[in-house]
């Protein structure tokens, strides 16, 4: 420890005793519930003053210290010292002000703040992910700005928040999985969309792909058309190793999109109908033959969602081939539901499924979308399309437990 450092220490901890003691004459008072709410207030707001303050100190002790190059880091040019200036830093325990010198370089116009040298941002980076995480995490920014005074003791705008995320959303898009599957693993990858409100094209499908192995999980959404957005699935699947995969599972609900992609990009992928949007089709053919909440069509619906389990696409669909109704309206939304069964039931084969172990639910790709979709389509929202992905790829981070690889990394 140098001799600034301990200097730094000496104040610090006389400032600390001096808080302390204190806090312990206003304990002294304490008599009833008031007064230990006021306690708990005063340790708290105090406490975070106390913190911050410490951490200036050693910061600034750190800055007086540090051995500045005497050249431009850009063009190799000597550096001019333009006096102290005091610089500013949100950091996670509070803002601090530091002086130190500021270098110019005449030749190609940089300028370096001596604080760059150890904190380049305008916010630390633990306080940059506290930032983000309030604003995945919080239903708009304004939101976020609300509650960032009081859970982090900071007061910051929305448009800070705002700015923070998107930069840090364009810069993790082209991060990859933060785990890959060990060989032999069976991998899982799922499709779907939510619907996201932009200034320039009204509303459009964002698009979204999972995928799952023992060892993780990694998703992605991308606001762009199936044709360009399939290709991504494919290249995620190989950077996650699905080259030495067990085997692929690609398990969504039958939209042709998602179908054809996966037939196109992962050949090998053993392809499956998501049971719940099965049984989705088996109710709204039940309602329209029965009513709307009738218990005969619950009935109806419950009792062919058992079949089709049970026995699966195929043989459901020969079985309610048989069925015959006068009512043609009726007879149409069998129909419906006929055609169907027949287009998928390759696909939906689910006791051979269930017998050998395989997946037949995309519900944690349901639950990613409506995280997406909670976070990018709430009331009154409409997003430039520009920040569309950037915004979706920290809710992706978050919804997929991607989260904490990501910051651990980029750190």
């Amino acid at each position: 420890m140098n001799a600034r450092t301990r200097a730094a220490v000496k104040g610090i901890m006389a400032d600390v005793a001096s808080w302390v003691k204190g806090l312990g004459e206003m304990a002294a008072g304490v008599k009833d519930r008031s007064s230990a709410e006021r306690l708990e207030q005063a340790v708290r707001e105090g406490g975070q003053l106390m913190i911050a303050k410490v951490f200036e100190g050693l910061l600034q002790a750190a800055v007086d210290g540090l051995q500045v190059e005497r050249r431009c880091p850009r063009c190799g040019h000597w550096w001019h010292n333009k006096g102290s200036r005091e610089r500013g830093l949100l950091s996670s325990v509070g803002a601090v002000k530091l002086r130190g010198p500021y270098f110019y370089c005449a030749q190609c116009g940089h300028g370096q703040h001596v604080l760059d040298l150890l904190a380049p941002a305008s916010s630390s980076r633990a306080m940059t992910e506290l930032l983000c995480l309030l604003g995945t995490a919080f239903g708009s920014f304004a939101q976020a700005a609300q509650a960032s005074q009081k859970l982090l003791g900071v007061r910051v705008s929305d448009e800070l928040i705002r700015v923070k995320c998107l930069e840090e959303g364009r810069q993790a898009q082209s991060v990859g999985p933060a785990r890959r599957l060990e060989p032999r693993q069976d991998l899982t990858v799922s499709c779907d969309g939510t619907m996201v409100n932009t200034r320039e094209e009204k509303w459009r499908e964002l698009k979204a792909h999972r995928l799952e192995h023992s060892g993780g999980v990694h998703g992605r959404a991308y606001l762009e058309s199936a044709e360009r957005f399939m290709p991504r699935v494919r290249q995620a699947a190989m950077a996650i190793g699905a080259a030495r995969a067990g085997r692929i599972f690609a398990v969504s609900d039958a939209a042709e999109w998602i179908d054809k992609g996966f037939e196109a990009q992962l050949p090998d992928a053993i392809r499956i109908v998501d049971i719940w949007h099965a049984y989705q089709h088996v109710h709204d053919a039940a309602r329209k033959l029965y009513g709307d909440g009738t218990p005969k069509a619950a009935t109806w619906g419950r009792k062919w969602c058992e079949h089709l389990r049970k026995h699966g696409g195929r043989v459901t669909w020969w079985s309610l081939r048989r069925v015959r109704l006068k009512d043609p309206e009726r007879q149409e939304a069998l129909a419906a539901l006929l055609g169907y069964l027949d287009r998928n039931a390759g696909r939906m084969d689910y006791p051979t499924y269930e017998r050998l172990g395989y997946p037949i639910s995309s519900g944690p790709m349901e639950s990613y979308c409506k995280q997406l979709g909670r976070r990018l389509k709430g009331p009154g929202m409409r997003w430039r399309g520009a920040n569309v992905m950037p915004m979706a790829t920290l809710v992706s981070l978050w919804a997929n437990d991607e989260w904490q690889a990501y910051w651990h990394k980029t750190a």
